[in-house]
């Protein structure tokens, strides 16, 4: 991999756009790396690069920023680079991505890669001084012979500055600086400030919200001084606990450490904030101590349920994990032990989540009664999670009928460990066992079980609604013959999972299925439910007799078998409404 490149977070996203061939914008300041990521992504989806601008013909085309709007409404995917006053204002007409600067732990990672390390305190200077963008960083390495580590010394010796972020100082002004260090205010809170709000904020109900969060990294390392004077002239007038804590953690990060006593009282707001903040907020507690073992124990929970929406390390789960596991018994640490060990695994990371299952089988030699049981019960969990992952059902079941039959002795993790049994059941086809097992819920495993057993498809999708199964009434509106195709694809589920439902809803030729066939592995169970849509289509559209189809099915009956989940065997028949059914053993 060159050094001018790296996977961005953002990536994701637009692969995902370009895939489904959604009409859509990356775009960023000059020489933030739009064009190469584009293009790299461009070829994994098989989308063609063009050089020109052609309307009704989707490819990722190069444009100025003048030109974005009219190449999304021609139903193309369009990259542009500009001053970041003007890529703010574009972005916000069309929607588009705006390429974010590395974060600290990206930035430590690419290092590493080159064979470079440097100090936490070192990376944010790095990152402030080049802008933040890899064709920029790379020059740095470049000039500082790859030095090995990078040390304070090399950044004064680079005599850099974020030319971007100084050309948005210019093009906005001082309101601008303000606005991007205190982050979120109230209309009233700027009015006595005396800010004026722009392009840079959202507002989000009465809150103005930084457009870009990253932005107030820049602005508080922009002018550090003017950052403590505004932050405690903002906590006068701030009530609100989630803000405050933020501010105060700003300050003692700016080196104000009178507000630790007091931001020690708001540790619970840290469950209210967003998943971004939360992790911010949580860190700050781990770093500065601040309310002791509960509250460090509480920031760990918090920082484990907002990863998952975040970019993070092994070697950061892992961390949190050991740190978890010595503030154990208290109840948030061994929360925040299943969600971390639930990180990596949900992830595909097994062998990784290794680690945090040894941290918890270690536990069980220093705990006993209750607590012991307890974190027995985080190893099932996570095992079972593990298990469930790979298919393995029956093993699943044996675990949690484990745990179960332990709530009499201590209700931990009770609803967890009901609605994962139910699921199990579910997936071996013991709707009865569900059934008992589910009775008091509603939840996304009672609305799959209520569609699996009713052919009530309105009633299904009413309940699966208010369950707040989206996915389950999308389904029984398939299995309806109701045309789903608009709700199929606001759906967070797999892509290729998606374009087959797409495919069936629109009783699409045989032949379409090649746009998603090369995208599943061989050897991915889902592979049986692509080869039961195209056995429907081919019939559907007399290219194959019903005897032969029907053979067919009893083969892949089968496999399902085979492959742990003998729940899906009785929806195996070439019809619609038991193809929308089948599809909930593929989720």
């Amino acid at each position: 991999m060159e050094c001018s490149y790296w996977p961005r977070p953002v990536d994701r996203e637009v692969l995902a756009d370009l895939e489904q061939r959604r009409p859509g914008a990356l775009l960023g300041p000059r020489r933030s790396g739009v064009s190469t990521t584009a293009k790299r992504l461009a070829n994994i989806a098989g989308v063609e690069v063009g050089e020109d601008l052609k309307c009704g013909s989707y490819a990722v085309v190069e444009v100025s920023l003048a030109e974005v709007e009219r190449a999304v409404e021609c139903g193309a995917f369009a990259v542009a680079t500009g001053p970041l006053a003007e890529v703010m204002e574009v972005a916000g007409r069309v929607g588009a991505y705006i390429m974010p600067p590395m974060s600290k732990a990206e930035l430590l990672e690419f290092l590493a890669t080159f064979g470079q390390t440097t100090d936490p305190d070192v990376a944010e200077d790095l990152i402030y001084v080049t802008g933040g963008y890899p064709e920029a960083l790379c020059a740095a390495l470049e000039k500082l012979n790859y030095p090995g580590k990078i040390t304070k010394r090399h950044i004064e010796e680079l005599g850099l500055k974020p030319r971007w972020f100084l050309e948005a100082v210019e093009s906005f002004g001082p309101d601008f600086i303000k606005g991007a260090i205190l982050g979120y205010l109230s209309e009233e809170e700027l009015k006595q400030l005396g800010i004026r709000p722009g392009v840079w904020f959202e507002k989000r109900g009465d809150i103005y919200v930084l457009r870009l969060p990253w932005l107030q990294f820049f602005a508080v390392k922009y002018d550090p001084e003017l950052a403590k004077g505004l932050l405690e002239e903002a906590l006068k007038i701030v009530n609100d606990p989630v803000r405050r804590l933020y501010y105060e953690a700003l300050l003692w990060r700016l080196g104000v450490d009178k507000y630790l006593e007091d931001s020690a009282k708001y540790v619970d707001a840290l469950f209210q904030a967003p998943p971004q903040l939360a992790a911010d907020l949580a860190i700050y507690f781990l770093e500065s101590r601040a309310g002791g073992r509960r509250a460090e124990a509480k920031a760990i929970l918090a920082l484990s349920e907002a990863m998952r929406y975040l970019e993070f390390t092994t070697a950061d789960v892992v961390y949190l994990a050991r740190r978890a596991a010595a503030l154990a018994p208290a109840e948030e640490a061994y929360r925040a032990l299943y969600n971390l060990g639930a990180l990596l695994l949900g992830r595909g990371k097994y062998r990784e989540a290794e680690s945090v299952l040894s941290i918890v089988e270690d536990l069980l030699f220093k705990l006993e009664g209750e607590d012991w049981i307890r974190a027995k019960r985080v190893l099932h969990l996570l095992l079972a999670y593990r298990e469930a992952l790979l298919g393995n059902w029956k093993e699943v079941k044996r675990l949690l009928e484990e745990e179960y039959a332990a709530l009499r002795l201590e209700r931990s993790f009770e609803d967890v460990v009901k609605l994962n049994l139910g699921w199990a059941y579910i997936m071996l086809g013991e709707f009865k066992a569900a059934r008992e097992i589910l009775r008091k819920y509603k939840s996304f495993q009672t609305a799959a079980l209520f569609f699996l057993t009713s052919k009530k498809a309105a009633a299904v999708r009413e309940y699966a609604r208010k369950a707040g199964a989206d996915v389950i009434a999308t389904l029984a509106g398939l299995a309806a013959g109701l045309d789903v195709r608009g709700e199929l694809e606001k759906l967070d589920i797999r892509p290729e999972l998606k374009t087959l439902l797409k495919l069936l809803a629109e009783g699409a030729e045989p032949k379409a299925l090649a746009s998603v066939a090369s995208r599943i592995d061989p050897m991915d169970k889902l592979t049986l439910f692509y080869h039961a849509v195209e056995a429907y289509l081919l019939l559907r559209w007399g290219a194959a007799r019903r005897e032969e189809v029907l053979e067919f099915y009893e083969r892949l009956k089968n496999a399902v078998g085979q492959a742990g989940i003998p729940g899906a065997a009785r929806f195996m028949k070439p019809e619609l409404p038991s193809l929308a059914r089948l599809a909930v053993f593929f989720l």
